[in-house]
């Protein structure tokens, strides 16, 4: 048998009044989307932990593709954030892949 515990975050009210009219949209209870989103959230981590790491030549590859890129974007005149390079080097280190990098990437842009 199952046994459930509660859970209090702290979230901003706009944030909450926000996440609560989304999930209002498609008709399910906000705490039925928060138990879906953790258990994705576990499931992504499980994944990674069991995924082999990156060789050295995968991460040579990375390291050179992202430094060309920033460098171009450098030549266009574009000032790349803190944000933007740690994140950079999650994906050079083989931490996230490169469609995580790219939205990562739009979330900042």
């Amino acid at each position: 048998m199952h046994k459930e515990v509660s859970m209090t975050i702290r979230v901003e009210p706009d944030l909450r009044a926000s996440f609560a009219e989304a999930a209002g949209l498609e008709q399910r209870p906000v705490a039925q989307v928060l138990r879906d989103l953790m258990r994705d959230y576990v499931a992504q981590m499980q994944a990674r932990k069991a995924a082999p790491p990156i060789s050295e030549q995968e991460r040579r590859r990375r390291e050179d593709a992202v430094r060309y890129a920033q460098a171009s974007v450098g030549l266009e005149g574009f000032v790349l954030s803190d944000a933007y390079t740690k994140e950079a080097e999650r994906f050079i280190r083989g931490e996230i892949t490169l469609r995580e990098f790219g939205g990562k990437v739009r979330e900042l842009a």
